[in-house]
This record gives C-alpha cells, sequence and structure tokens, in this order.
C-alpha cells in the first residue's frame, strides 16, 4: 500500500512538473514573440527620428527664407529667394529609391516657395498592428505603454495639425499672388509680381507664416525628444532580453 502510494505521488509530481515545464516554455516563447515585436517597434520609432530630424531641417529652412524675405522685404527679389531656396532647400520629389531630392533648379517661376507646407507623413503600420492584435496592451511597464500611445496618437495628431495650419496660412499668400497677376489684362511673371507689387497684405501673411513655423519648429523638437526617450526605454527593457 505504502509502495503504490509513493508510485502514485511520484507520477503526480511528475506530472506537475511537465505542466510546470511546458507553461514555462509557454511563457517564454509568449515573452519571444512581445519582444519581437516591440523591438520591431523600436525600429519603426529610430526610422520616425530619422524622418523628424530630416523635417525639422526642412521646417527650419521654410522659416529661414520667410524671415529673410520679411526683414528686408522691400529690398528683396524673387530671384534672391530662389537663391536663398537653394542654399536651404525644402522643395523636394520622393525619388523611386525613396530618397528626397530636393528642388534646386527653377525652369518655370512659382511662388510654391512662399506657401510650401511639407506632409507630415510618419510610419505607423507597427504600431497600428500592435494596437489592433492586443500586444500593445501586452506590455507591462506602464509607463513605456502610456509614451508609446502618446507619441502615435497626441503627438503625432498635433504634428499634422500644425502642419494642416501651415497649409491654410499658406492659401492667404496664394490667394495674394492670384489677385494680382489677375489684375494684369496679359502674362505676367511671378517675379514681376513680387518684385514690383509686394505690399503689407502679402507681408503680414508672411508674418503669420514666420510665426506659426516657429511655434511648429518647437513641437517638433519635444516630439523627437519622446521619440528618443522611447527607444531608449525600449531598449534597456526588451532588447536586453534577447
Amino acid at each position: 500500500m505504502r509502495k503504490l502510494f509513493i508510485e502514485g505521488l511520484v507520477i503526480f509530481i511528475s506530472i506537475l512538473a511537465s505542466l510546470s515545464v511546458d507553461n514555462m516554455r509557454e511563457l517564454s516563447d509568449e515573452q519571444k514573440v512581445l519582444n519581437e515585436a516591440v523591438t520591431t517597434l523600436g525600429d519603426e520609432i529610430n526610422s520616425n527620428i530619422r524622418y523628424t530630424k530630416e523635417h525639422i531641417k526642412q521646417v527650419r529652412n521654410m522659416f529661414y527664407l520667410t524671415s529673410e524675405t520679411i526683414d528686408n522685404f522691400n529690398e528683396i527679389t524673387f530671384s534672391q529667394v530662389l537663391k536663398i531656396h537653394s542654399d536651404k532647400p525644402y522643395m523636394h520629389s520622393i525619388a523611386g529609391d525613396g530618397k528626397i531630392e530636393y528642388l534646386k533648379k527653377y525652369e518655370n517661376e512659382n511662388y510654391n516657395v512662399f506657401i510650401w507646407t511639407n506632409a507630415w507623413e510618419p510610419e505607423d503600420v507597427f504600431f497600428q498592428s500592435m494596437l489592433y492584435s492586443g500586444k500593445l496592451l501586452e506590455i507591462k511597464n506602464k509607463n513605456l505603454r502610456k509614451k508609446i500611445e502618446s507619441i502615435y496618437t497626441n503627438q503625432e495628431e498635433r504634428m499634422s495639425g500644425m502642419d494642416k495650419i501651415t497649409g491654410v496660412l499658406a492659401q492667404d499668400i496664394l490667394k495674394w499672388f492670384d489677385e494680382k497677376e489677375n489684375e494684369f489684362k496679359t502674362d505676367v511673371k511671378i517675379s514681376q509680381i513680387f518684385n514690383t507689387h509686394k505690399n503689407q497684405k502679402l507681408k503680414n501673411s508672411l508674418k503669420r507664416r514666420r510665426n506659426q513655423l516657429s511655434q511648429r519648429i518647437l513641437d517638433l523638437e519635444n516630439y523627437l525628444q519622446s521619440l528618443e526617450r522611447v527607444v531608449l526605454l525600449i531598449k534597456n527593457e526588451f532588447i536586453a532580453v534577447n
């Protein structure tokens, strides 16, 4: 009887040990999946850091050109404005390989240099994937999770909103050029309109643009700092698990 009891106890303990090992293995696998997901999210955030740094440079150049135009409003010519842009460009296109190609040659005169906004388009594919799969909620560090959520929601929405405001303010400048162009009965160059007809109304519109770009730069710099802090938290908490 005692022998049967001992044998039964050994079998019971063996089953418990096996279940425990299986549970540990399952938890380990789940942790690895979560670790891979969060580190991939970290890669996406790193990509957005590079994107944001370039975007800040572009907006700073927009601010610089606008400031130079305002500060030298009576004397500056359209060709000088284009020279400033060539030295500190922000108008660009995206090449087939994804690289930015800045516009420094101007075949046709246009006033885009005064109304360019630079759309705000950071990556968020993997964040959305983690959000809808529930993986984001598996991050036990509440501070890290809240910071990630804040970056991809509140802060990015503010960046997008600031970009839209830049576009709204640009409409006043666009309207000014259109109205001046329509005053002529024949075709007229943009340079002629700017050089000989710029007035206080245009200057006021440029001042509003400059003020808004200044705030946009500040917000972008704060956003960049948030990205860098989150990447550091991810590195300390998850990459070390590998």
